[in-house]
């Protein structure tokens, strides 16, 4: 389905892209990036800042060149809308060969369509159905899914439990796309994705904020320290407010680390519950089809009746043989 739908906004790009300049210079260029992002999007199969960023990117830059080269022009574009897609190839070749696909495509694709533009409307949809197929070659090099590649980013910066649990959910997700779930199984295991990136999201926060803090709290423990030594020797008050600013520094650590836990132990919580979800949906369709005997009765009931019938048949047959030696 999702193929089908980047197949339809290629078509679309290369139907409508052509046609852009007797929209006036505004209408024609809101027109190309309405298009690129949409390309993106299609390309990167979830919506996503990033894919529309690239994709308008690439609309700019396809209408630039395309004044020198309409294929380079379509080369650039399909290949920009591809740059999300392209950043989850996880082997380094077949990164570059999924690159290479998506200019060599677009420059396929923007040549063709261009020549034909003029051409009759029955050949110009061929055309242009050809031109779609064109751009969809990058989407035979295997690439993660958005979920699996931002689990496995998250990970990657993570230590502990959270990312160990993270890096599961990541090879989960790469494992069960096509798990037969119903309607209602399937919209609580995508919350329950959901869910999960979030507090993946949340805890890469409180890690990238980690050293900062950490680094600032020594600097500012010494300085209070001293603050208070000269307090001390002055008669200030202002040990007081020292031992304050010390504690203060003291309950917000304990505070951040016990978010930390609570974070970590959701997260591996929610890929237990994972698992056992999609283990109990592979449990209950191998039961099914193990327990679906109907193909196997059938060729039962065809094997005994063909017993029947040759059985019945030499019967027949040594009934009849001692009339015809009289």
């Amino acid at each position: 389905m999702k193929k089908l739908f980047f197949l339809i906004a290629a078509a679309l790009t290369f139907a409508i892209a052509p046609l852009t300049d007797r929209l006036g210079s505004v209408g024609g260029s809101l027109a190309l990036v309405g298009l690129g992002v949409l390309l993106a999007w299609a390309a990167s199969e979830s919506v996503n800042a990033m894919a529309a960023g690239f994709g308008a990117l690439g609309a700019f830059g396809g209408t630039v060149l395309a004044t020198v080269s309409p294929a380079l022009g379509a080369a650039v574009l399909v290949a920009l809308a591809y740059v999300e897609r392209t950043m989850r190839v996880r082997d380094p070749g077949a990164r570059v060969i999924h690159v290479g696909g998506a200019l060599l495509g677009g420059g396929l694709a923007g040549a063709l369509s261009t020549a034909y533009a003029p051409a009759a409307l029955s050949v110009r949809g061929v055309a242009i159905v050809v031109a779609a197929v064109l751009v969809l070659l990058p989407l035979l090099i295997e690439a993660d899914d958005p979920t699996a590649h931002a689990l496995d980013a998250a990970s990657g910066e993570l230590r502990g439990p959270s990312a160990e649990a993270l890096r599961q959910g990541a090879e989960l997700r790469r494992s069960v796309q096509d798990a037969p779930l119903d309607r209602d199984a399937s919209r609580r295991v995508a919350q329950t994705w959901r869910s999960l990136l979030r507090l993946a999201e949340a805890r890469t926060r409180l890690q990238r904020n980690a050293r900062p803090i950490a680094d600032s709290i020594p600097a500012a423990t010494a300085s209070t320290n001293a603050a208070s030594a000269d307090a001390a020797s002055a008669n200030s008050p202002s040990t007081t407010s020292g031992a304050a600013s010390t504690s203060t520094t003291s309950g917000a650590a304990s505070t951040k680390a016990a978010v930390v836990d609570m974070l970590d132990q959701r997260i591996v919580e929610h890929v237990a519950a994972l698992t056992r979800a999609y283990t109990a949906v592979d449990t209950v369709h191998a039961a099914t089809v193990g327990l679906d005997d109907a193909a196997l009765r059938g060729v039962d009931t065809v094997g005994e009746s063909l017993e029947e019938a040759s059985q019945a048949m030499v019967e027949v047959r040594g009934a009849e043989a001692p009339v015809q030696r009289g």
